[in-house]
């Protein structure tokens, strides 16, 4: 789900999901340079920036609590535009008129700060059907929602930068539809009882020429999801683990973005990860990278190679459990305490731990050199392709993948999703499981998946 902090206070925030935390002042004058409330004319726009609001659910509160963050800004003459598309529930939230269609809007300055009140724009919008004077239902899981909702952006505010923000629920690889709310991927829309999968939201974004896609979501910074879009953006930015339901902190992150000279794509990415460094810089686990997508393909690359060669070192009951016993204890991992819940590894870590454990049961020496060698290149592309990003407990390349299900603390299930097996029955599977060859399992085990090796290899 979105915004729960991890393993011990994730299921408080969980259940607390998305109140609205602010830790900024936004009547500060010195926030903000800008001394105007009129935005830039169209043929100076540098950014379109689109925030896409699935609160249709029970975070509907948080998304009127960062919509008004969002107001809070002082934009002035910066050369920016950000739409909103909202969707909202009919039953958290009864504020601003309590309307629970779907609607759009340009974002406009309240010079009142953080007042509550929404004041932006509503707009019409003929790709949507949407108009500002009726009520009009989207299900904005529908990944055509999402992909009509870009072009009418690019085509009425054309930019020379185009970013998306995936605002709501997020549960990281999932790609089909199940009753269980924890198993859901993103967009969640309870009117219509439907998630956006993440191969759907793949091709939602593809050829849409984004130059910034964002998860304002838990679960996002994990390789399933970045392998997905490599192709769709320049940088990608989200977090490995949970995250607290108020989100991030918009108000922070647009005020020190729009002060920036230059705007560009680094700048919006600095300014996101400062943004949430102040606002969860206390919370243990909180972590946000930034991450390259044009390397992406490598670090796919490395990382199989490692996971193929360390499957070569399990070969008996001993090996298999020395390293689920090490992953399932000491590597650092993230998952809900209200089960069952996916668990995700951090990858650089996985690899360390993996390294310092292999003397203890592989005596083959020129094994174990190849693999500190792919642990070495590894590692070197995860440098490569997360090239910033925060954690509080002061680790780096902060990037996960998924791991199993788990039932309980340590206590994995006895099987994975089909989704997430290569050659199972289950249809539009993610890139990253058609595509991996040594990490996921398979429908018929293979000797060099190391989930298979872990989880379904039968030792004499």
């Amino acid at each position: 789900m979105k915004r729960v902090i991890l393993l011990f206070f994730g299921l408080i925030f969980f259940l607390g999901c998305h109140e609205a935390v602010n830790t900024s002042n936004p009547t500060d004058s010195n926030q903000n340079e800008w001394i105007n409330d009129t935005q830039g004319p169209p043929q100076e726009r540098k950014w379109t920036f689109i925030v896409y609001m699935a609160a249709d659910n029970d975070l509907e509160s948080a998304a009127i609590a960062n919509f008004n963050e969002l107001e809070a800004v002082r934009y002035g003459n910066a050369p920016i535009s950000i739409l909103v598309l909202l969707d909202r529930s009919p039953y958290y939230d009864r504020t601003n008129g309590d309307w629970s269609d779907t609607r759009l809007f340009e974002i406009k300055s309240d010079p009142g700060g953080l007042t509550g009140t929404m004041v932006s724009s509503r707009l019409d919008c003929p790709e949507l059907g949407l108009t500002r004077d009726t009520e009009t239902e989207l299900n904005t899981s529908d990944p055509l929602v999402l992909s009509r909702l870009i072009d009418f952006a690019k085509r009425a505010y054309p930019a020379e930068n185009y970013a998306l923000f995936i605002w709501g629920h997020g549960t990281g690889w999932r790609s089909r539809p199940t009753q269980n709310e924890q198993t859901r991927a993103i967009a969640f829309d309870d009117t219509h009882e439907q998630f956006m999968s993440l191969p759907a939201f793949g091709r939602a974004v593809s050829g849409k020429g984004l130059s910034v896609i964002g998860f304002d979501t838990c679960y996002a910074a994990v390789l399933e999801v970045v392998y997905e879009i490599k192709n769709d953006a320049r940088l990608f930015i989200g977090s490995q683990g949970a995250i607290l339901s108020s989100g991030w902190d918009y108000y922070t992150l647009f005020s020190d973005f729009i002060k920036k000279p230059n705007l560009t794509i680094s700048d919006l990415g600095n300014s996101v990860q400062y943004q949430f460094m102040r606002r969860y810089g206390s919370l243990n686990n909180a972590s946000i990278s930034q991450i390259e997508l044009s390397r992406v393909e490598t670090l796919f690359i490395k990382f199989e190679n490692f996971t193929g060669l360390l499957s070569e070192t399990i070969t008996d009951f001993n090996s298999r459990n020395m390293i689920l016993g090490e992953i399932l204890q000491n590597v650092e991992s993230h998952y809900f305490t209200s089960f069952p819940s996916d668990m995700f590894i951090d990858i650089s870590d996985f690899s360390k731990k993996m390294i310092k454990l292999l003397p203890d049961f592989q005596e083959d020496m020129e094994l174990q050199n190849k693999i500190i060698m792919a642990a070495d290149e590894l590692n070197d592309a995860l440098a490569y392709a997360v090239p910033s990003s925060w954690a509080r407990n002061g680790t780096e390349m902060k990037i996960g993948v998924h791991f199993i299900p788990m039932h309980g603390v340590a206590v994995p299930a006895a099987m994975h999703e089909l989704a997430y097996v290569r050659g199972s029955i289950a249809m539009d599977k993610s890139s990253f499981v058609e595509n991996s060859r040594h990490w996921v399992p398979n429908a018929i085990p293979q000797e060099r998946s190391f989930l298979d090796k872990v989880f379904y290899t039968v030792y004499n």
